[in-house]
């Protein structure tokens, strides 16, 4: 064979291309797995209550219209006015439940609503008859009421479907026009995945505060403050009636019915960290490292070491890589992933330096082995956590590697090491 050190490095190749694919399948497999756990909490928001976006309070108005000795309806039944000052404040544990073996984060948070009003005046008089507020009711809507689990003061079904949460204010007369009128609700709100809030006043302040400690900001304003901790985090928006397209903006969409599809709504998502999924599948990007470091090591041992390995060896340590993935998304599906991890990772290391201790001999080279094995699984778990700097830290490593390969090696006679290998081991007599 004229080219024996060619043929070797590209059997080489091929068998990472082999593992490399073995370990597509394997991310196939857990992102089959990430959609069934999103497929389970689904079922849970349909059996319970999903992510709520919470509007209001605001006050809506009946309206009647005498035509001679009848008494209509107007062209609009209810009328709707939002608040001048509109203080939201909001406790929110959040509890892990779970659905089998997939978990499943609810909050149940506890909403003061507070602030006010000022009193409409008569509507428009026109040559159709005499038009007059009947009633008022101050009401908040939610886009999954059966989340709704206490309401102060007490509330009733609402008259419209569009409305969750009807609080009676009573006759419209028993306030006059342009009086201020002050308003203060309670309720808990169960929900899942977020918890938002459209800012309908003429001025809204809203405050979170919870022992999550882990929130993702969404909407379309950002919070003016915000304190995050172990403990919890804290979160304040203030947003004037100027940013959000005034408040003829909600009272259209209040009486069109597109009150929750405007998309000017603020608030946050739960956010997991250790969602085992995602993690398992950014691990499984670092594959190429793994072989990269480990055959780049097998491969330095053949040259500077005088070991003589196999490319069914080369497989077979390959393969020992690949099912690290497998059984890190399967163990970390039962218990923590941080010992999911553990566990797999000393399965693998420690079978990778028994099946290694005899072809490498000496047990010099195989705690060498053994301390690299340590330090790769070791470096892949730090860029997991690492996840702004994980593609700065994953090229130096490359780099790394590199040079030290270029350094060892720098001396050595490719031809020579090209004609030992290509001769017959002398075992083989």
């Amino acid at each position: 064979m004229s080219f024996p050190l060619i043929v070797r490095a590209a059997i080489v190749a091929l068998i990472a291309i082999l593992i490399l694919g073995a370990i597509a399948l394997i991310n196939g497999k857990i992102s089959e797995r990430s959609h069934r756990a999103a497929t389970v909490e689904r079922q849970f928001e349909e059996e319970s209550s999903g992510a709520q976006l919470v509007s209001g309070p605001f006050l809506v108005l009946t309206c009647e219209r005498a035509l001679k000795s009848t008494v209509a309806e107007c062209e609009h039944r209810t009328q709707a006015f939002v608040p001048k000052l509109l203080n939201i404040d909001v406790s929110m544990p959040v509890e892990t439940l779970h659905r089998g073996i997939y978990p499943i984060l609810q909050y149940r948070s506890t909403i003061a609503l507070t602030g006010t009003i000022e009193w409409p005046a008569p509507p428009a008089q026109d040559s159709y008859g005499v038009a007059a507020w009947k009633h008022a009711y101050l009401v908040v809507a939610v886009t999954d009421p059966r989340g709704i689990k206490s309401v102060s003061p007490e509330g009733t079904a609402s008259f419209d479907p569009r409305f969750a949460i009807r609080l009676d204010f009573g006759p419209w007369s028993a306030h006059k026009a342009g009086e201020i009128v002050a308003f203060d609700v309670k309720t808990q709100i169960n929900g899942t995945s977020n918890l938002m809030f459209t800012p309908i006043g003429d001025q809204t302040a809203i405050k979170v505060v919870s022992p999550w400690p882990h929130p993702s900001f969404t909407g379309a304003w950002a919070p003016d403050s915000r304190t995050i901790g172990d403990s919890g985090f804290e979160a304040t928006w203030r947003i004037r009636s100027q940013a959000t397209g005034g408040l003829d903006r909600w009272r259209k969409s209040i009486d069109d019915g597109s009150l929750f599809k405007t998309g000017a709504s603020t608030g946050l998502a739960l956010f997991n960290p250790v969602n085992v999924y995602a993690l398992s599948y950014r691990a499984t990007e670092y594959a190429f490292l793994f072989l990269l470091f480990t055959f780049a090591a097998l491969a330095l041992a053949e040259v500077l070491g005088g070991v003589k390995l196999h490319a069914i060896q080369y497989l077979l340590v390959g393969s020992a890589l690949a099912v690290f993935f497998l059984l890190l998304i399967a163990l970390s599906e039962h218990i923590a992933f941080g010992r999911a991890y553990a566990f797999a990772a000393g399965a693998c290391v420690a079978l990778l330096t028994t099946y290694l201790r005899h072809p490498l001999r000496t047990y010099p080279k195989v705690a060498a082995f053994f301390g690299m094995f340590v330090t790769l699984y070791g470096a892949l778990y730090a860029l997991l956590r690492l996840e702004d700097h994980a593609m700065l830290v994953g090229s130096l490593m490359v780099f790394g590697v590199l040079a030290v390969t270029m350094i060892a090696t720098r001396q050595v006679d490719w031809a020579e090491f090209s004609r030992r290998i290509a001769r017959p081991s002398p075992a083989a007599g």
